[in-house]
């Protein structure tokens, strides 16, 4: 039998209690053993998310097997969950943990075993879009920030056609007629309740405002209309909260999809602490040439996905000024589960809308870099904002005269 290196990374984490994700206030351990001789070959199955639900109809080596059910015996951990992540060439277990053991201690002893690689804390993250108004007018004429960016003009240049932006948040409304023929893909990395997926608010702002349809007589235009999207949900609503959460475990599940994928754009608007794990999925994409935007948090916190160094770091007016750009993000209109419209406010809408402009520009210059890309935003502002604009990094690019030129101007299909 062939000797398989193993290298343990461990993240631990006390979680909230959620319906579709965990089952009660218990510790959990992220665990990833490293398999060099994992393939694309070895993954048989689609993905399978949540808890309490075998993950494991992939072929694992014998190898990381044993590693896995030897931790397990040796700590007195229950295996609730796996997961391959096949970018970084890892096994991921999630491990259950007794009431009353010290997990600091644990984690020190586990660091000391010879196959254990690195530690870290399985980290929490959130998104914070809020609501500020009821019923509103579905009407594109509400959509200040379309003027803000000049969209109108660089819808002349761009809609965005053939580029593809993937969404991880929570999940979105698939049925919403602005958003029907835009989502072309959705997967569930929380739970497998359909219901819970299309009725999720956060994620159905982002994908309308990167993509709702245009000239449909319906409600709002996105900023790239003809973009292709893939919703994945990554983060859900506890109990009685507002707020969406994520974790480390079904955001590198969600991104290791995305990694695996053909997209183009990776947005992020969402935030939290710094996570290795995490950090090194997204690395993975850069290195791939996917562009990837990113909330700025509130508060001017610096952690992931921000801190990554190639992120776009996305604020609005009033988030600090540790930001790669700016776009509107106060009173944004947006859709909402059921087919209605609405007003939001947040950095995760001023995300959306850079994400948006970055599938314009990508539309007419696939394989764009993530240099170019970035200063054509930077270059985009105008003297007397800082917000980013689209038409001008559109004229930019095309090596117009300016966003009143329409020469070789080709209105995307």
């Amino acid at each position: 039998m062939n000797t398989v290196h193993l290298a343990v990374g461990l993240i631990l984490v006390a979680m909230a209690a959620v319906a579709d994700a965990a089952d009660g206030d218990h510790t959990r351990i992220l665990v990833t053993f490293a398999d060099p001789n994992m393939t694309r070959a070895a993954v048989a199955g689609p993905a399978r998310p949540g808890y309490r639900r075998t993950s494991s109809s992939y072929l694992v080596s014998i190898a990381v097997k044993r590693a896995a059910n030897r931790l397990a015996e040796e700590y007195d951990l229950e295996i609730v969950d796996e997961w391959p992540i096949l970018p970084l060439k890892v096994h991921c277990l999630v491990y259950g943990v007794d009431d009353g053991i010290a997990v600091d201690a644990l984690l020190q002893r586990i660091r000391e075993r010879p196959e254990v690689e690195s530690a870290q804390l399985m980290n929490e993250f959130d998104v914070s879009t809020s609501a500020s108004l009821q019923n509103a007018d579905p009407h594109a004429g509400l959509q200040h920030n379309l003027e803000t960016l000049e969209l109108v003009k660089a819808h002349a240049w761009s809609l965005g056609a053939g580029s593809r932006v993937t969404i991880i948040d929570t999940g979105a409304d698939f049925h919403h007629p602005d958003l029907e023929k835009q989502i072309r893909h959705h997967s569930d990395f929380v739970g497998d309740d359909k219901e819970a997926f299309t009725s999720d608010a956060h994620g159905t702002a982002v994908a309308g405002i990167i993509a709702a349809a245009s000239d449909n007589g319906i409600g709002m235009t996105g900023i790239a209309p003809a973009a292709e999207l893939t919703v994945l949900r990554a983060c859900w609503y506890p109990d009685f909260q507002e707020r969406a959460v994520c974790n480390s475990f079904t955001l590198a599940k969600a991104l290791t999809f995305a990694v695996e994928s053909d997209t183009h754009v990776i947005n992020l608007s969402l935030g939290g602490p710094s996570d290795a794990l995490l950090e090194r999925l997204v690395r993975v994409a850069l290195e791939r040439g996917i562009i990837v935007v990113a909330a700025a948090p509130a508060g001017g916190r610096k952690g992931f996905p921000v801190s990554v160094s190639g992120v776009i770091a996305v604020g609005s007016e009033n988030d600090p000024d540790d930001v790669t750009v700016r776009a509107p993000g106060d009173s944004i209109l947006v859709p909402i589960p059921g087919g209605g419209f609405d007003f939001a406010s947040g950095s995760s809408l001023s995300a959306a809308q850079v994400s948006g402009i970055v599938a314009l520009l990508v539309a007419r210059q696939p394989g764009l870099s993530r240099t170019d890309v970035t200063r054509l935003l930077v270059d985009s502002r105008p003297a007397d904002r800082d917000d980013v604009n689209a038409c001008r990094a559109l004229a930019e690019l095309l090596q117009l005269g300016g966003c009143d030129d329409k020469q070789s101007a080709l209105h995307q299909p």
